[in-house]
């Protein structure tokens, strides 16, 4: 008797088990699109002298979702970070070119309906692809050149958090406009051991702002949704 009611139990949690799956994948879908924007970017630690700077922020995303509260997206971007450096006897703008790649997790405020916006937070992975001093100028005598590629002056992965908001409105058949905000802070220092025109640094970690439009369009088979808003 006991054998045969754990047996029970059993086929029906995996009856159950099996039912909130297919419920799940059933509601399944995939979106994918492209996204450009702006950077601001400077240093955080020990960055004296160092001020925000703008740059390019562009690539394509592509985001599941389960059509309720909660999503995840990977973005693929072109990402220029740097600095613009002034310590009252030289200036130049510092810039770290990385391919970027966050993935996120996303938390819906609606379940539903044409306007979708979204929290998220996730690690993100900067690649370096080259680095370079631009607009370099002596305020005040000489010394060596500070034009020109000095990608041998930061590590070649830069590891950080990010987070943020995005507005998400829907224009078409599953296709939706976006506007995303959001904050990455380094977590690992972007310097190697040789040192640049400003000297080694104690600690120096990217910190970056950047809001950026979108565009999403669905792919693969979707399903409706059985939450309401």
């Amino acid at each position: 008797m006991f054998r045969s009611n754990s047996l029970r139990s059993a086929i029906l949690s995996f009856v159950l088990v099996s039912s909130c799956l297919s419920s799940l994948f059933a509601q399944q879908r995939f979106s994918v699109g492209p996204r450009v924007g702006l950077n601001l970017s400077n240093y955080w630690g020990d960055a004296d002298y160092m001020k925000f700077t703008p740059g390019l922020s562009a690539g394509a995303f592509v985001m599941y979702s389960s059509l309720n509260h909660f999503g995840i997206s990977a973005d693929f971007l072109y990402s220029q970070r740097g600095t613009s450096y002034n310590d009252n006897t030289k200036k130049f703008i510092q810039r770290v070119n990385y391919l970027e790649i966050p993935v996120v997790a996303r938390y819906f405020l609606t379940l539903s309906g044409n306007f979708r916006p979204n929290l998220f937070v996730g690690p993100s992975l900067g690649i370096k692809m080259n680095a370079k001093r631009l607009k370099g100028d002596y305020l005040q005598g000489t010394g060596p050149v500070l034009n020109g590629e000095n990608s041998e002056d930061f590590n070649n992965l830069d590891l950080g958090a990010t987070g943020g908001f995005q507005l998400n409105w829907g224009t078409g058949s599953r296709q939706h406009f976006l506007i995303d905000a959001r904050y990455t802070l380094g977590l690992t220092d972007v310097q190697t051991n040789l040192p640049n025109v400003w000297n080694r640094r104690s600690s120096l970690q990217n910190s970056t702002f950047t809001i950026a439009l979108g565009y999403s369009f669905g792919v693969g088979k979707e399903y409706p949704s059985r939450y309401k808003r």
